[in-house]
């Protein structure tokens, strides 16, 4: 069988100097809670919708984004032929509840122009609670920590940048202990040198609209 050839070099930018937290710098919000999102787009201008996620959080009176990652390219998986996603995820310190925290990111997934027609399809834009503090929520329509969380590299990678020590409160461990647990199973299937830090070599479902 012939050798898979590495994807070419793909162009992604880094999270500039105003992605970062800002040593010392008091937050705006007295009272808050941080959480983690992930962000994720594959339609379109990639990067300008994560930016402009980004942007409506920081919006938002109730939101401070304190940190956040680069972008990281990966290839998509779960059966869908579609372009690769560009992945982020980002810092943020709230006063909302996980419930209301969860509503500002479906209303926002709506202005970007998020279709939920197709299961697993394309998106303009896809923003996942991953952590709330220490929190632990059982719902119908929202579970964190992430259900999947410790299973996404595409996802792992970008939190161990801003986030290594951040603990999930089930498992207990840090998340950069997640990401080396899951860099270790995915054995020949993961490239850490490739564009997206990954190769795709076939099988598995790892995609946010399962989330």
């Amino acid at each position: 069988m012939a050798k898979k050839k590495s994807p070419a070099k793909s162009k992604v930018k880094k999270a500039g100097p105003k992605s970062k937290a800002k040593k010392g710098a008091k937050s705006k919000i007295k009272g808050y809670l941080t959480a983690y999102l992930g962000l994720g787009s594959n339609v379109g201008d990639r990067e300008e919708y994560i930016e402009q996620a980004v942007f409506l959080l920081e919006k938002n009176p109730n939101i401070e984004v304190a940190k956040r990652s680069s972008n990281y390219e990966t290839e998509p998986e779960g059966g869908v032929e579609q372009p690769p996603f560009i992945n982020a995820a980002i810092e943020i310190r709230t006063k909302l509840s996980p419930q209301k925290l969860l509503d500002v990111c479906q209303e926002i997934e709506t202005a970007l122009g998020r279709e939920r027609e197709m299961e697993w399809g394309p998106r303009t834009i896809d923003i996942d609670i991953l952590l709330y503090g220490d929190q632990v929520v059982s719902e119908d329509r929202l579970q964190i920590p992430h259900p999947l969380l410790h299973e996404r590299a595409f996802v792992l990678k970008p939190l161990r940048e801003i986030a290594p020590h951040a603990l999930h409160p089930i498992l207990e461990k840090e998340i950069s202990s997640l990401y080396d647990d899951r860099k270790a199973e995915a054995g020949d299937k993961y490239d850490d040198e490739l564009p997206g830090f990954r190769e795709i070599k076939g099988g598995g479902y790892d995609d946010y609209e399962r989330w």
